[in-house]
């Protein structure tokens, strides 16, 4: 691949989905170190919210849509979370096969695998019956949605719970978070022109606003730490942010990335801040009481606060 000063020429064609179907295979992805440092977040979403009002006990199976699962560790987390009475068929949506086969292996009682597709939220029309979920989550998937086509993604996905008694949840990263601004600065040094920005949460709560939505929000302080002696971990770290394999040495090469990586260091560590928002959605059709249900789905944490 031809490069440009030192970083690699980005195809100029290659979307953000495109590049993430590249990247997310076996052969590239290192899940066991990407948790190592980010896995604190999926706790302090899993302590944000009171499980036991999201999944009452009842007889019934509950039904949940996991779209762009990955490889499966938010849901391997949350089993411990839900008691073992519940009865949940976990269905999988995700473009790459091997986070699909992955996640499914990683499921336990009380989440049981039943459906799974290999697409993405954009190409899922008539994927799925509309209004068969109670509840549908995005865990940080969105930042490769395709911005033009946002308003039909996220229609289809409040789409797919039900429309009195389902919950939509989306955590995904603000604008200003680490891994959506090394993405852009990355993509930068391209001499083509860049890929778009990644969907942020404050696009996700505007279109969904747009599309009647009841929504509230709560924002998690994520900060990702990584020793200054740890190279291979923080290579592991950048690569999949920006869903490109480039070393760090060639990182290191360009000015603009070095300076700001240095930004980031105090003392022996890196602290590489990542504020997110969990963002609970229910359609129109809920009514206020649907906005009041998705208060109770809240929980005070300390690290925790309500977005302005």
């Amino acid at each position: 691949m031809a490069t440009h000063s030192g970083i690699p020429v980005l195809n100029p064609s290659l979307t953000n989905l495109d590049r993430s179907l590249r990247y997310y295979q076996k052969s590239h992805i290192n899940p066991a170190s990407w948790f190592s440092v980010v896995e604190q977040d999926y706790h302090l979403l899993l302590e944000a919210l009171e499980w036991k009002n999201l999944f009452p006990a009842r007889s019934t199976p509950y039904c949940v849509l996991d779209i762009g699962c990955g490889t499966g560790r938010f849901p391997d987390l949350l089993s411990t979370y839900l008691p073992e009475s519940l009865h949940v068929h976990y269905d999988i949506c995700d473009p790459s096969q091997f986070c699909l086969t992955t996640c499914r292996q990683a499921l336990q009682a009380p989440l049981f695998p039943r459906k799974s597709w290999r697409t993405t939220l954009e190409h899922a029309e008539g994927t799925w019956a509309p209004g068969s979920y109670d509840v549908a989550w995005a865990i940080q998937s969105f930042y490769c949605l395709n911005h033009e086509s946002l308003h039909d993604s996220l229609r289809r996905f409040i789409g797919a719970i039900h429309p009195t008694r389902g919950t939509a949840c989306i955590f995904l990263g603000k604008r200003n978070s680490f891994r959506s601004q090394t993405h852009q600065l990355f993509s930068q040094q391209s001499p083509f022109s860049a890929p778009q920005p990644y969907v942020s949460a404050e696009s996700v709560f505007t279109m969904l606003d747009q599309l009647g939505a009841n929504t509230v929000i709560r924002e998690l302080e994520c900060v990702h730490t990584i020793s200054i002696w740890e190279d291979r971990l923080l290579e592991q770290y950048l690569q999949q942010c920006v869903m490109d394999a480039t070393p760090l040495p060639k990182w290191r090469e360009i000015a603009k990335l070095r300076t700001f990586l240095d930004s980031f260091r105090h003392g022996d560590y890196y602290h590489f801040p990542n504020p997110c928002w969990l963002i609970l959605s229910v359609p129109g059709s809920a009514g206020q009481e649907g906005k009041h249900r998705l208060q109770g789905y809240l929980r005070t944490v300390s690290p925790a606060r309500f977005a302005s």
